[in-house]
């Protein structure tokens, strides 16, 4: 299994996480959103599953995920 992580400063907004996204060569298969209020986080998923069509994830405090 492939696992990267990718640290983008907390100054990136909306506009600079999305283009992040369009510009992964290869395309992500699945985002997980772990940092910032909720509902955003929630917003924020919903906009790159929409747009890309990857699989998104934005989990509660103290929810688990399955990596594999």
């Amino acid at each position: 299994m492939d696992v990267h992580r990718v640290e983008i400063t907390n100054h990136s907004d909306r506009r600079q996480l999305m283009n992040f996204v369009k510009r992964c060569n290869p395309q992500p298969r699945k985002v997980i959103i772990v940092h910032g209020e909720s509902s955003r986080c929630l917003d924020l998923a919903s906009s790159i599953h929409k747009t890309f069509r990857i699989e998104t994830v934005a989990p509660k405090n103290l929810e688990v995920i399955r990596i594999k």
